[in-house]
C-alpha cells in the first residue's frame, strides 16, 4: 500500500505538472501529500517512515528538481513534523487535510527562506502568500481524496493502520 501512494504520487505529480501551465492557480506537491497519506501505515515504526521520507525525498529530487539533497532533507524535516503532529490529532479525513496544509507550508516557507538567505529572492510577503494559496487547494482535494480511497483499502483488505 506504501509503495503504491508513493508511486501514484509521483505519476500525479509528473502527470500534472506537464498538463497545468506553471502560472496556474493550482501546483501540484502530491509527493509531499504522499507523506501525510502514508505515516499511518508505519504502526510503531518511526524510524523506518523517516527512512521513506529519505528515498522519496531523494527520488523527488531527481524527478523534479535540479537541486541534489535538497528534497532529501526537506521531506525528512516534514516526516519529523508530520510525526509530531500524529501524535497530537487522530487519523481522520479531517485531520489528514489540516497536516497537509501545516505540511505545505512548512515546506514551503523553510523553501521561501533558504531561497532568501542564499539572495535567490528578495523578501515579498505577497509573492509568499500567493505561493502558499497556489498549492493549498489542490493538494488538500488530493489528500482528502487520498485518505478516502485508502482509508477504504485499508478496511476492505485489513491492512493495519494508525487511527
Amino acid at each position: 500500500m506504501i509503495i503504491a501512494i508513493i508511486i501514484i504520487s509521483l505519476f500525479l505529480e509528473s502527470i500534472v505538472s506537464v498538463l497545468i501551465p506553471i502560472n496556474s492557480f493550482f501546483n501540484p506537491l502530491f509527493t509531499l501529500v504522499s507523506l501525510v497519506l502514508i505515516y499511518p501505515y508505519f504502526v510503531n515504526d518511526d524510524s523506518k517512515y523517516i527512512k521513506y521520507c529519505a528515498v522519496i525525498g531523494l527520488i523527488y529530487d531527481f524527478m523534479f528538481t535540479n537541486t541534489l539533497f535538497f528534497n532529501l532533507i526537506m521531506f525528512i524535516i516534514i516526516g519529523y513534523f508530520i510525526k509530531l503532529i500524529n501524535i497530537t490529532l487522530s487519523n481522520n479525513f479531517i485531520n489528514v487535510v489540516i497536516i497537509t496544509i501545516i505540511n505545505i507550508i512548512i515546506y514551503l516557507l523553510i523553501t521561501y527562506l533558504i531561497l532568501l538567505i542564499i539572495g535567490y529572492k528578495t523578501f515579498n510577503i505577497n509573492y509568499l502568500m500567493m505561493i502558499i494559496s497556489k498549492n493549498l487547494l489542490l493538494n488538500g482535494i488530493y489528500s482528502f481524496i487520498g485518505y478516502l480511497i485508502t482509508d477504504k483499502i485499508s478496511k476492505k483488505y485489513k491492512i493495519l493502520k494508525i487511527d
